[in-house]
């Protein structure tokens, strides 16, 4: 599917945690395929901004950088003046340090976006987008239990905003290959360091995508949303062996214990609990909120799911090896 930035061009794009993985991506391709829209990184890293900065310095007359927190709404408020869009991706995700450091990861994962939210509705902001994950479907760890409400914290602010002619509403995708702390760069630094790669169980399967796929659904769902929707992806899964047999390691495998604070075996991103909320748009997945919608708010339509119906990694289409060999391929080493 083809990069679908027009709705965005000449605005002024606020990216919360920007200056992580999936920020830099959004913002370099925003910034290549558009010509007067601005971006906004807000995050406390100055390191990263600092890094960023040079990498994107072909952008720099379209790139901000503002140091900050979500944990402080001040900040927020006064950081988001004049943007139009806001694209929430800061969150604590790491599901062993979650495990230890439960308030922490309430205080930036849930208050944190109640903060933006709150925020960007004070700001005027026309559109606002949650990122969320699989690990909020039937939560089993305390990331994913706070990615649940800060799901339910999108749909309830999207109440007051629509009231305003403004429109909240979040995305639920699985793992990002790649990304921070992504198992791949696990596997890779075993590799290079000539050691047998770690694992927990080869039979351990998850959602995965490409950064430029999310890119891609992020920017889709920005132009399509009405309001109060939660955006779910079709993807494909695979267990740790196929990953581990694209990656063909030299040193093979070593057993570990699984990680602490309730890893799951396998994810779901459509639970049987609320796919009959869910409508059916050939690519995706809208759920809709379980409130009323606001009357001037026209609801979705497509195919209804059958009674019952779960989408998890154990049983969706498979990715085969040649497959994460070809998306692991396009992810540079950290």
């Amino acid at each position: 599917m083809a990069l679908d930035v027009g709705h965005l061009e000449g605005r002024t794009v606020f990216v919360t945690g920007g200056a992580g993985f999936f920020g830099r991506a959004f913002a370099e391709a925003v910034l290549d395929s558009t010509r007067e829209t601005k971006l906004v990184v807000f995050s406390r890293d100055e390191a990263k901004h600092a890094r960023m900065a040079e990498q994107l310095r072909r952008h720099r007359d379209r790139l901000r950088f503002r140091l900050g927190d979500v944990r402080d709404p001040e900040r927020l408020r006064v950081a988001l003046w004049k943007a139009d869009v806001v694209v929430h991706c800061a969150a604590l995700k790491r599901v062993d340090d979650t495990a230890r450091h439960t308030f922490e990861v309430v205080r930036t994962n849930v208050i944190g976006t109640h903060n933006t939210l709150a925020a960007a509705v004070d700001a005027g902001v026309h559109r606002t987008l949650v990122l969320s994950s699989d690990k909020s479907a039937l939560p089993s760890t305390s990331y994913g239990a706070t990615k649940l409400l800060a799901e339910r914290l999108a749909v309830d602010w999207n109440a007051v905003a629509f009231a305003r002619g403004q429109l909240i509403a979040a995305l639920r995708y699985g793992n990002v290959l790649g990304s921070t702390g992504s198992v791949l760069h696990v596997f890779r630094r075993a590799i290079r360091s000539s050691e047998a790669i770690p694992v927990t169980d080869s039979a351990m399967s998850r959602f995965w995508m490409t950064a430029e796929q999310a890119v891609v659904f992020v920017c889709r769902c920005l132009r399509i949303m009405r309001g109060g929707e939660i955006f779910i992806p079709k993807l494909s899964a695979a267990p740790n062996a196929t990953l581990i047999a694209a990656l063909n390691p030299p040193f093979g495998i070593r057993q570990i214990p699984k990680r602490p604070g309730g890893e799951k075996g396998h994810e779901v991103l459509l639970s049987e609990h609320e796919s009959d909320r869910a409508v059916d748009l050939g690519d995706c997945w809208v759920l809709e909120p379980e409130t009323p919608l606001p009357v001037e708010r026209e609801p979705w339509k497509g195919e209804s799911l059958p009674d019952g119906f779960r989408y998890a990694s154990a049983s969706a289409p498979n990715l085969t090896v040649s497959d994460l060999a070809a998306m692991a391929a396009g992810v540079a080493d950290e």
